[in-house]
């Protein structure tokens, strides 16, 4: 039988009720102070209560800790391992307790880890690291860290930082870093930094820091810092990049070095070198020029500090042999506080009137520009310099070149070429 003790209050008050003796009045007094000090000892239970809790947690928190700080899984040794399927294998029912430094597995295995050589008629599973060689038909999986030579027939997926060469013929797939060379017949997939070359027929993606070189047929991305080459069949992206992007579209935030495609886009460019080139904070201007070839030219240029595109139109009245134009054009800028020279080179497609587009023939112009600018203000500038220019025409209407001025002509076969020095002068707007 369990023996209550009341706290030294309800003591005191028990006492208190006995002298008082057994009259009704004290019978009441005495009920409502048991009352109050059963309240009580529910209260200082709840405390307790409270208090092994937390003391409990704190165990389990200790224990927690002391088991991360165990330090890596202690796998038992043995030299060979051979596994039929998993389960059905030389190491029994601890299969992922063994280690090796050669396992075989005629259809597939599972294992701890290998040191050494690991090869599987269709697939290798190892719940931590593998170091040397691993061979699958089809795939391997690994909980751990690579290092070595990796191949697989149709996939490979490491949980941790490879070093050293993985080949699929589909795709690889490393969730930490990487050091050495990825290469895939679709797809290569790293979650962490890599350093090294990746290849792949279709698409490369690095998450993190990337430094060397990324090669696919279609698309590359660079999560983060690229340091080095992208070279794509169609796209590359990159947070950053340092060096150079090859592909018919590159995409980048700021970009130091080579951006070559026929579309370029970034927040920031040194070389952008394309058909159209887009950079975010690079500069833009309205010009409006005129020439020996046409006295009234507008166009638009824009780019990076260095390298600009430019896209024009342009019209000469002459009545019925009016003749109307356009043209793109690649250039480079040269600053000079508050003077600057552009060096262009531009290509129009010509159309005269009035047999605006001719059955079978074409007329094209193509003129190299050196023009001197002078910033008058910040959104006005002069620009003047010499140009050379050379038609090239195709029919009849070409014979005679709607300049002022005399070219020197000659027909080359079936098409009539048309060379001419001249001059431009304008302005520069924004």
């Amino acid at each position: 039988m369990s023996v209550v003790r009341f706290p030294p209050r309800c003591q005191a008050g028990a006492a208190e009720a006995n002298q008082r003796g057994r009259s009704n009045e004290a019978a009441r007094t005495s009920g409502r102070m048991l009352d109050s000090c059963l309240a009580l000892i529910n209260q200082e239970e709840a405390q307790l209560s409270r208090v092994l809790l937390f003391a409990a947690v704190l165990v389990l928190f200790a224990g927690s800790v002391a088991v991360a700080k165990a330090g890596p899984r202690q796998y038992t040794y043995r030299p060979v391992s051979i596994s039929f399927v998993p389960g059905f294998s030389t190491n029994g029912p601890e299969l992922q307790n063994v280690s090796s430094s050669f396992s075989l597995n005629v259809i597939g295995g599972s294992i701890g880890g290998v040191r050494g050589a690991e090869l599987g008629g269709v697939f290798n599973i190892d719940e931590g690291e593998v170091l040397g060689y691993q061979a699958a038909g089809v795939f391997n999986i690994l909980g751990g860290g690579f290092s070595g030579l990796q191949q697989a027939g149709v996939f490979s997926i490491v949980g941790g930082g490879f070093v050293g060469v993985q080949q699929a013929g589909v795709i690889n797939i490393v969730d930490g870093t990487f050091v050495g060379a990825q290469m895939a017949g679709v797809v290569n997939v790293v979650g962490g930094s890599f350093s090294g070359a990746q290849m792949a027929g279709v698409a490369n993606v690095a998450g993190d820091g990337f430094s060397g070189a990324q090669l696919s047929g279609v698309v590359n991305v660079a999560g983060e810092q690229l340091s080095g080459a992208q070279l794509a069949g169609v796209v590359n992206v990159a947070a950053e990049f340092s060096g150079a992007q090859i592909g018919l579209v590159n995409i980048a935030g700021a970009g130091h070095g080579l951006q070559l495609g026929l579309v370029n886009i970034a927040d920031e460019a040194d070389v952008p070198i394309g058909l159209v080139s887009i950079v975010k904070n690079g500069p833009f201007h309205v010009n409006v020029w005129a020439n020996e070839f046409s006295p009234m030219n507008v166009g638009v240029k824009f780019g990076s500090k260095y390298i600009y595109n430019i896209f024009m139109a342009g019209w000469r009245p002459r009545g019925e042999s009016s003749m109307v134009f356009g043209g793109i054009g690649l250039g480079g800028h040269i600053p000079m506080k508050q003077f600057f020279v552009d060096i262009d080179l531009l290509s129009h497609g010509v159309f005269l009137g009035p047999d605006w587009f001719p059955e079978g023939g074409s007329d094209l112009l193509s003129s190299l520009r050196a023009t001197a600018g002078w910033q008058v203000m910040r959104v006005l500038a002069i620009t003047a310099g010499p140009t050379a220019s050379v038609w090239v025409s195709d029919h009849e209407s070409g014979t005679n070149v709607p300049i002022y001025g005399a070219p020197f002509c000659h027909w080359y076969g079936s098409e009539n070429v048309c060379i001419w020095p001249g001059f431009t002068v304008g302005l520069q707007l924004f």
